[in-house]
């Protein structure tokens, strides 16, 4: 990496911010401390630029720039740097900010560009790894081809120059056995210990810059402001849990209509909307293997009662075609898709319906009755029932007619 060892004073307009500076950090607000210094005392730190390009690009500094074009300062002190790639410049970036206060969102920024680039230092050591191999593999065939090689690869830390050092900090340790690690880390545990977090919240936070990132691709800027909102204010890990509910885009949608100002306010809304439509007494949830109390169960469950935050299921054992009730927890069920009735259910309840109104039922036919009325899957057992007592009431009913007549 080149660069101008002694500071110099280019113009303040022909400099340009980073796009990655302003990607990870936003627009770059000046402040009123900075801004009083500055018109004090000048700026005395000098900004770092970019001479990659044709374009003076400012890799650090650009509050100081914003703060110079306002106040209307015409040239600037910058230290050129001749940066081999962006990807050593956006290593700069990250380290140059590194001590800066930031965001949650800029924070799981960083961590995203700093995983990329542990990859690939990754993948540089390990290929470096492999040409040592092949070296030593080498020079235990002739002494000729064993000086040939060592020459070659003598200097081969130049080789890598232009990579960012702390990246390279396995290989630079003097072992010269980048290939060979004494202790395996994922690079999200490297990364965890960049920005500070854990590995387990950086790739929960990970997951909400990705929804961000991908909302805002296809023009969805007020929905993606709002998850950003809801990160920094709720945490990584309800963020993380949103992205797993089921009503994700309603909430993003009342928010982006204005129909509530916040994530949380849309939430409390929608959960109200689901407790009203979804947990109401007659609703079918199909319950995956882990939320049936007993394994025996049909995996589909109809609420037979609702009392505040507690919703009360009917199943039919498959063993015995009885039914059992259990109380389920409403935001418990507001996760399980839920099945609607289809038309073979109706018109099994319409008949038990009419049956129960019939004069000609017996007591014991109506307490059968009420029970297959909380039926939630429509076995053969509970239509030859209905059946039996269908064919029962009717005869009944003849008998009737023919004593009257």
């Amino acid at each position: 990496m080149n660069s101008d060892t002694n500071f110099k004073y280019l113009s303040s307009n022909i400099l340009e911010i980073h796009s990655e500076l302003l990607r990870i950090y936003g627009n770059i607000e000046e402040t009123h401390d900075l801004r009083l210094d500055i018109e004090k005392n000048g700026i005395m730190v000098p900004l770092v630029v970019s001479t990659r390009t044709s374009i003076n690009t400012v890799v650090s500094g650009a509050r100081r720039l914003r703060v110079a074009l306002t106040l209307g300062i015409e040239s600037v002190p910058v230290i050129c740097y001749s940066f081999p790639n962006e990807e050593a410049e956006k290593h700069f970036i990250l380290s140059a900010n590194r001590d800066r206060p930031k965001t949650k969102f800029q924070q799981l920024l960083e961590g995203k560009e700093w995983e990329q680039l542990e990859r690939q230092a990754a993948a540089l050591r390990r290929q470096s790894g492999l040409k040592e191999r092949w070296k030593n593999k080498d020079a235990m065939k002739s002494t000729e081809s064993s000086l040939d090689e060592l020459h070659k690869y003598s200097n081969i830390d130049n080789e890598y120059a232009h990579y960012p050092v702390a990246l390279l900090d396995d290989y630079r340790s003097g072992s010269q056995e980048p290939y060979q690690s004494k202790k395996k880390q994922r690079a999200t545990d490297r990364v965890g210990g960049r920005i500070g977090m854990s590995r387990h919240s950086y790739e929960r936070g990970r997951r909400v810059i990705e929804k961000c990132e991908n909302l805002r691709q296809f023009g969805h800027e007020l929905k993606a402001a709002a998850l950003q909102e809801y990160l920094e204010t709720a945490g990584i890990v309800p963020a993380s849990d949103l992205l797993k509910m089921p009503y994700l885009d309603s909430v993003l949608d009342l928010v982006s209509d204005g129909q509530a100002k916040t994530v949380k306010e849309a939430l409390l809304k929608v959960n109200r909307i689901q407790r009203v439509s979804a947990v109401m007494e007659g609703a079918i949830f199909f319950f995956p293997n882990k939320m049936l109390r007993k394994p025996t169960y049909y995996h589909t469950g109809r609420v037979v009662k609702v009392a505040n935050t507690v919703a009360t299921v009917c199943f039919r054992d498959s063993v015995d075609n009885d039914l059992h009730e259990h109380q389920y927890k409403c935001d418990e069920l507001l996760v399980l898709s839920k099945e609607d009735e289809n038309p073979h259910h109706q018109r099994l309840r319409d008949r038990i319906s009419r049956l129960l109104i019939n004069p000609c039922a017996t007591a014991n036919d109506k307490y059968m009755l009420n029970r297959l009325l909380g039926v939630v899957v429509c076995t053969q057992d509970e239509v030859d029932w209905l059946q039996f007592i269908e064919r029962r009431v009717e005869i009944k009913k003849t008998i009737n007619l023919e004593v009257v007549s």
